[in-house]
């Protein structure tokens, strides 16, 4: 993996000489996607509009997706020193395999995005192909079900799953006598019209860090299947999830690629969906935890909400309502937390907050908006059957931004009737 140096140079150099003989005896490509990568990118490619293809060029696209897939495998373990310009990005550490913390993700991000633009305006077409093959390698990545996607360990995989002793040889998750980049797959051969993520650097770096985190949690669906049919199957169900598994990692490289063509040459054929951003559709920091019944196991649930005997409902303030087309089921005491780099792409958030309609007669919460440590809004106390409430909030305008959504139990409440509804909380821009 890809550790960039800051300040700490000899202790760097010193991990890269130390890690140097792991890499050797391993497969360039030993986490994640072996021919994936490729399969990937000439399905991305394939369904860039013409002007695209025609400013790059036959030949460009061609080492795009066969001589630059995996610059970033090739420079690991400091074995390539002529890769550092495109494999180490100054001043930030992180690994171009992994989905990273927000700030350095947006920070390198946004590097890779000048990098190739500067490339372009310079008419040094493959030398921006360089640095967009590392950017879509990175993005890739997670988006294979391997190691790089796993939420838990090797270890843990195989005790929860064990082979069977004539399978024993097999790693789950590692490419190095794996099983999850092998078999048979190919990505279907079906139309598709990429996305634009974003109508300015900043707007597409928040994205496209967004979509990497789900696009890893989507590639972790696809490991138990994979493991259970390759243990004791006949490994076509494998074949059918890795070629799922590649299908959307294909549309999101083919966003992404479309998406910095786009702004690196300043021609915008879209309105990209930003003004706008439902929280249901992003990656909360959320890493478990409990709080009183029922929502004690799961804390919140998306698009739905669960009554007092954990039955599921829609979300609804009371009988006659329309049902929100989307927003959080939610428990007390919680706070839902959200992390955006670049934190000055959206300026305010509202929603309409309430209980449910299942909720109990001693049901009394209050909500409240809290960005970087700083409570922006708190309602006065929602009982069972009192009207819902819109709120509305200013956010500060940083390069980081920390939101939480918090439901707090008033004080003589009961919890399982504490039945919270967060509907359409929506983060806007203004123009």
């Amino acid at each position: 993996m890809t550790f960039v140096n800051g300040n700490r140079v000899f202790r760097c150099h010193l991990i890269l000489l130390l890690s140097s003989c792991l890499w050797g005896s391993l497969s360039t490509e030993a986490f994640a996607w072996g021919r994936g990568h490729r399969l990937i990118r000439l399905w991305a490619v394939a369904r860039l509009p013409q002007w695209q293809r025609d400013l790059l060029g036959a030949q460009a696209l061609d080492r795009l997706c066969k001589d630059y897939t995996s610059l970033q495998d090739k420079h690991a373990g400091g074995n390539a020193p002529e890769l550092d310009p495109y494999c180490i990005v100054p001043g930030v550490r992180l690994s171009l395999h992994d989905v990273n913390p927000a700030e350095p993700s947006a920070r390198a991000t946004r590097w890779y995005l000048d990098q190739i633009t500067e490339r372009l305006s310079a008419e040094q077409v493959d030398e921006a192909m360089k640095y967009l093959g590392v950017l879509c390698h990175w993005n890739e990545d997670p988006g294979c079900p391997s190691a790089h996607s796993s939420p838990v360990s090797e270890v843990q995989l195989k005790l929860l799953l064990p082979p069977p002793a004539d399978k024993a040889r097999f790693n789950y998750l590692y490419g190095a006598g794996g099983i999850m980049d092998t078999g048979e797959y190919q990505i279907a051969n079906v139309p598709y019209q990429p996305q634009l993520l974003g109508q300015t650097p900043a707007e597409a770096v928040l994205r496209i860090c967004q979509r990497q985190r789900l696009l890893q949690r989507q590639a972790a669906t696809h490991i138990i299947p994979i493991v259970q049919d390759m243990m004791h199957g006949d490994g076509s169900k494998a074949d059918e999830h890795r070629a799922a598994a590649a299908l959307t990692n294909a549309r999101h490289t083919a966003d992404v690629i479309y998406t910095v063509l786009c702004l690196s040459t300043g021609r915008i054929e879209q309105v990209a969906q930003v003004d706008g951003q439902l929280l249901s559709e992003w990656m909360p920091e959320f890493k478990g935890g409990m709080i009183p019944h029922p929502y004690y196991v799961t804390p919140f649930l998306v698009n739905q909400a669960m009554d007092a005997r954990r039955q599921l409902h829609p979300l609804r303030f009371d009988d006659g309502d329309q049902v929100p087309a989307s927003g959080f089921g939610m428990g007390t005491p919680f706070s839902l937390n959200y992390v955006l780099a670049p934190g000055n792409v959206f300026n305010e958030f509202e929603a309409t907050v309430g209980l449910h309609s299942t909720a109990g007669p001693k049901g009394a919460v209050s909500f409240a908006v809290v960005a970087n440590g700083e409570e922006l809004v708190r309602t006065a106390v929602v009982r069972s059957g009192d009207d819902p409430i819109r709120i509305r909030a200013g956010l500060p305008q940083a390069d980081v931004l920390r939101l939480s959504l918090r439901t707090i139990a008033a004080e003589g409440s009961t919890a399982g009737h504490n039945l919270t509804v967060w509907s359409e909380p929506t983060l806007r821009r203004s123009e």
